[in-house]
């Protein structure tokens, strides 16, 4: 009986701990929502002891929690949905954006080189970012036009336009990693240029016409500036594709 009663009392603790393991991650299930986002997000903020590592690609036993973090995924199928209204994708998107915001704070960890400890980790974030954000401006656009009596009305061009040079803001941050290209292994580098190639060719494809004048500038200083010829070539083809939509337009 006490062996019996022995085995009844682990099975209990083990039961318990998987569901707060489950709790903290819900990896089973297939699609995070902003309520998951914020637990997890808490936790692995806040819950994560300074000599702890953090659920990295690497890691065969935390691999799939960075994983479900970082799958944008979790958002499209919500943001891209056709049969959900605009504002309820507004305000599902303004959460995302806000926990996104957090969570380019959980792997910001550089060691006493100024490496990161966690690079790759750290540029799927932003990559996360960006394909959420050009989703949540345009949805944000596309309600303001919705509500307004004359959609071309030159007041609703404004707001359209100011919104849409925020977002071109917004992805120039991306690029001030460039500047701290030392913190970077070639690996980390090579991340980066793909995801100038990938969401910045997104957001100029969408925006063929607005006012790239600053990010063209600091496309140059950039590429005069990297070590990296993989990103000197994104820098570089990037400026080419925004001139080719401004010769587009003009002819």
């Amino acid at each position: 009986m006490k062996t019996k009663n022995l085995l009844i009392v682990l099975s209990i603790l083990f039961f318990t701990a998987s569901c707060k393991t489950e709790n903290k991650f819900p990896t089973d299930k297939k699609y995070w929502d902003t309520d998951d986002y914020e637990n997890v997000v808490r936790e692995l903020r806040f819950g994560t002891k300074p000599d702890e590592k953090l659920p990295t690609f690497d890691d065969a036993e935390t691999k799939i929690i960075v994983e479900k973090l970082t799958d944008q995924e979790n958002f499209k199928v919500v943001l891209d949905d056709d049969e959900l209204g605009l504002k309820h994708k507004n305000e599902i998107g303004e959460k995302f954006f806000k926990i996104w915001q957090d969570m380019t704070e959980i792997y910001s960890q550089i060691d006493r080189k100024d490496i990161y400890v966690y690079e790759k980790e750290r540029i799927e974030v932003f990559n996360f970012g960006l394909a959420l954000q050009i989703r949540y401006f345009k949805l944000g656009n596309d309600e303001i036009k919705q509500r307004s009596d004359d959609p071309n009305a030159i007041n609703v061009s404004q707001t359209v336009n100011s919104n849409v040079n925020t977002l071109i803001g917004n992805y120039m941050f991306y690029l001030n990693e460039i500047n701290n290209e030392k913190s970077y292994s070639n690996i980390g580098l090579d991340l980066i240029a793909k995801g100038i190639d990938q969401y910045f060719t997104d957001l100029v494809n969408l925006y063929p016409n607005s006012d790239y004048d600053d990010l063209k500038e600091k496309l140059v200083l950039l590429s005069n500036k990297t070590k990296s010829e993989n990103i000197k070539s994104s820098l570089v083809n990037l400026q080419k594709l925004i001139e080719s939509k401004k010769q587009v337009t003009k002819s």
